[in-house]
């Protein structure tokens, strides 16, 4: 299937496309596990800006820290300074299930948060 499902108003596609070249998982098995867990792992990431690893097919793997420009309005989103590349980098916060689906939708398959919450930046 290459779309027409969705989950809480999340549009998803090529759900059954392995996630990387032999991978005998697919995006839908990403996206049922990140679903299965998202109670526990969205407390974990929660107002944390947020660096992703995706696997895109027939590329390799690569850390994603911006979000991209068709970043749906919902998703919420933090900038913050990069002193090494001298420009704002536009974190993506996954706060709630609806962002965490779209994260695994682009084929995010690590997370990793900062140690710090936005808005907090001197506290852990």
């Amino acid at each position: 299937m290459t779309g027409g499902e969705s989950r809480d108003g999340v549009a998803l596609t090529n759900l059954d496309e392995p996630l990387f070249d032999a991978a005998e998982a697919t995006k839908r098995d990403l996206l049922d596990y990140l679903d299965a867990v998202s109670g526990q792992i969205i407390g974990v990431l929660a107002d944390r800006p947020l660096s992703v690893v995706r696997v895109l097919r027939g590329r390799p793997p690569f850390m994603q820290k911006n979000v991209p420009k068709y970043t749906p309005p919902w998703v919420r989103t933090v900038e913050v300074w990069a002193e090494a590349s001298k420009r704002e980098v536009s974190y993506a916060l996954c706060n709630d299930r609806p962002t965490l689906l779209w994260l695994a939708n682009q084929r995010a398959v690590e997370y990793h948060p900062t140690l710090v919450r936005a808005g907090r930046w001197n506290q852990p």
